[in-house]
């Protein structure tokens, strides 16, 4: 073999040897408008309306209660296996409900808004390749007002209202995955306690994938029970959301 042969057979197997070079990370940040409804029960002190220290109603058809009321705001960065993710969400979410006492108050609407906010690290024990599937723990933040508008009847209406601010420990599972070239699938998974007595969610999207990004639709749902003092929340808040998602 000549020199020349020589060398070519060394860089052929240095080529073969060699590690592949590593991804660079990739990072996303994804709008989301959130048309959400909720049903569940409510409930906040009665005030000066002399309703007792707590009045709780049961709001349900939260497809009937569906408005643009939330907006998120997603990050995620990838390296390797590893994978830190979080979200915002400010929600506006409203729902209608009879009275108990409709001689006095003629019906009742339900509000529950404000902010709540997610951050998760989680590790991808997938095969590798398009797919990856998440294992992931964190921490949700929850930031939200009740609002109870009671409709005047033999009394005037009022406004009943309460806020409370709590922290969930969150762990969790997602699965993302490319198919028919620009298609993207993608489903997550998680539970919480802490603040909460349990919380979960739920979220299942489809995306298409352009140059610059995706475009994402799909549903999510979000379930919490809270209970402290004469504030309570244990309702689901609930919809289909649609974004864009922007890749760097």
């Amino acid at each position: 073999m000549n020199r020349r042969s020589m060398l070519a057979a060394l860089a052929a197997t240095f080529l073969t040897l060699a590690p592949a070079a590593e991804a660079a990370p990739e990072w996303n940040v994804t709008p989301y408008l959130w048309a959400a409804g909720f049903d569940g029960t409510v409930g906040t002190a009665g005030g000066n309306a002399g309703l007792g220290d707590r009045v709780s109603l049961e709001f349900n058809k939260f497809e009937d209660n569906l408005t643009l009321g939330g907006f998120m705001l997603n990050g995620s960065w990838r390296d390797g296996r590893w994978t830190a993710f979080g979200d915002w969400t400010w929600a506006k979410v409203e729902s209608d409900a009879p009275t108990r006492v409709p001689n006095l108050y003629g019906s009742v609407n339900g509000e529950v808004k404000g902010n709540i906010v997610q951050g998760n690290v989680g590790y991808d024990f997938g095969a590798g390749g398009p797919s990856h599937l998440d294992v992931f723990a964190g921490v949700r933040y929850y930031d939200l007002d009740i609002t109870m508008g009671l409709t005047g009847g033999a009394l005037p209406g009022i406004d009943l209202k309460g806020d409370a601010q709590w922290v969930d420990g969150v762990v969790g599972v997602r699965w993302a995955t490319q198919f028919a070239q620009n298609w993207q699938g993608y489903v997550q998974a998680d539970v919480g306690a802490g603040g909460s007595n349990l919380s979960w969610q739920a979220i299942g999207a489809v995306g298409y994938r352009f140059n610059w990004g995706s475009i994402i639709g799909g549903w999510r749902y979000l379930k919490v029970d809270y209970d402290d003092g004469p504030y309570v929340l244990d309702a689901a808040l609930t919809g289909p959301f649609l974004g864009a998602s922007f890749r760097f």
